[in-house]
């Protein structure tokens, strides 16, 4: 059986649910790397966008350092940061599994063409779900609404608080439901398990725990 390694800690309640995901299904090899970020560094990512580059360092190094302790296969389960998902490969031996590439095949599978979106700023405007599943039609939500799922977002990874996101993601619902949109998709690991129920979830997170065991 491979070993997995994870590179955790974005933020670490997402890596801790991917764990026990993966160990409620499996009993495989596990090794996790938790990469210390500063705050200011995960603030500014979250609220504006900005010094992206300043991750990708810290990513490449987490995945080399997992490979030479034993790693059969990388994860990493955080849809923003897969902006340096090219970079992580090329620094590896072993195969990396993209949450951006089996959720883009999960919705093919699936034949779903349109779905609501829910993730980072980020995740966004970079497009990451597009480029790879160019046959779905993703419904983001109005800009007042994602400011506050990132400002909830920057409170619940920094403090541990999430009042306020789950406040922004009801919201958010709510517009989905008013858009008959009958789909949605969590593409930000950290809204794992915080949504209301009323439509169909498809959580980023769960698809990359089944891609996982598909791999072992």
């Amino acid at each position: 059986m491979k070993t997995v390694g994870i590179i955790g800690g974005f933020g670490p309640e997402a890596t801790a649910q991917f764990y026990m995901g993966l160990t409620a299904k499996t009993r495989t090899n596990i090794l996790v790397r938790h990469v210390f970020v500063p705050r200011k560094l995960e603030h500014d990512a979250l609220i504006s966008g900005n010094n992206l580059d300043a991750f990708k360092p810290l990513l490449v190094s987490a995945a080399m350092e997992l490979e030479k302790n034993g790693a059969d296969i990388i994860v990493l389960p955080c849809n923003t940061l897969h902006i340096h998902e090219d970079a992580i490969r090329s620094a590896l031996g072993i195969p990396f599994i993209s949450i951006i590439e089996e959720t883009a095949r999960f919705l093919h599978k699936q034949n779903i063409s349109k779905i609501g979106f829910l993730g980072t700023r980020v995740t966004i405007r970079e497009n990451l779900f597009k480029k790879r599943a160019n046959g779905t039609t993703f419904i983001t939500i109005p800009s007042s609404v994602q400011r506050r799922i990132d400002f909830g977002l920057d409170q619940f990874v920094g403090e541990q608080k999430d009042k306020n996101l789950k406040s922004a993601l009801h919201e958010s619902f709510r517009f989905f439901r008013n858009k008959n949109v009958q789909d949605v998709l969590l593409a930000c690991t950290d809204f794992h398990g915080l949504c209301p129920n009323g439509v169909r979830i498809h959580d980023t997170l769960d698809i990359l725990v089944r891609a996982t065991i598909d791999m072992i």
